[in-house]
């Protein structure tokens, strides 16, 4: 006879299977597009971000956060990840850094630049909320592809949490 613990622990556990299942996994198709990407663009797009703080403060992706499954035939769309978070990222830098006390305070405190996405956490539009900078530690949670044309309010809240933490 089974009794209501065996029971529900049985239950759980199938529905914990079928929720491993439904989590999407990357696949190669992916994993070549952003092997591809971080090759043939991304070299361009760290360099101007390092060019706008006016120092190489290292940048630190996490693209196996950033490859969404299903997506790989847009990563090389400047729509994708350069319109949505690179270019506002640098953009944002380049306006702190754009005198001399700010490049100073830039260099002093920037330790680090994350980029990621988390899907739970990461904002729709609320871009401050994306956004820590702790530790000297710039983290930047945004979405890839999404909203393309809010790059000013990235850019601006780029500005707003770095001028918090100088």
């Amino acid at each position: 006879m089974i009794s209501r613990r065996h029971a529900f622990a049985a239950a759980l556990a199938v529905l914990s299977a079928t929720a491993a299942q439904a989590e999407p996994t990357i696949g190669l198709a992916e994993r070549r597009a952003i092997a591809a990407y971080r090759q043939d663009r991304y070299p361009a797009q760290e360099k101007a971000i390092q060019e706008a703080a006016g120092f190489a403060v290292p940048v630190e992706v996490a693209w196996d956060q950033l490859t969404i499954p299903g997506d790989a035939k847009y990563y090389s769309d400047p729509g994708y990840f350069e319109k949505t978070i690179f270019e506002p990222l640098a953009t944002g830098l380049k306006e702190v850094a754009k005198d001399t006390m700010g490049r100073e305070a830039l260099a002093q405190k920037l330790k680090t630049i994350r980029v990621r996405f988390d899907e739970k956490t990461a904002p729709a539009s609320n871009y401050p909320n994306g956004l820590t900078f702790i530790g000297g530690v710039l983290d930047v949670n945004w979405r890839p592809f999404s909203n393309v044309a809010d790059s000013k309010d990235r850019v601006e809240a780029v500005v707003k949490v770095l001028e918090k933490g100088l």
